[in-house]
């Protein structure tokens, strides 16, 4: 059996491109873990174990990959959509 489709999005409240990056890969069938870094320790270390230095978001890992920022066409190339 084929597992879900799963993306883990770092953002933070009001953040435009964190909200574009959530919606496109929910129009593409994948769950979104939104994770709210403003807010939380426990989110923001989760956030620097995934991508270390990392000072902007959105952050956005996929399987083992960690993409610091939001790139539409790199995902549009990427995902092949």
């Amino acid at each position: 059996m084929r597992q879900p489709k799963k993306v883990v999005i770092f953002s933070t409240p009001g953040c435009g491109k964190c909200r574009a990056a959530k919606d496109y890969f929910e129009r593409r069938g994948y769950t979104v873990e939104e994770v709210d870094v403003a807010g939380s320790l426990g989110a923001k270390r989760r956030l620097a174990k995934a991508a270390p230095g990392a000072r902007v978001v959105p952050v956005i890992v996929l399987d083992d990959e960690v993409e610091v920022g939001w790139r539409p066409r790199y995902w549009q190339k990427r995902l092949g959509k």
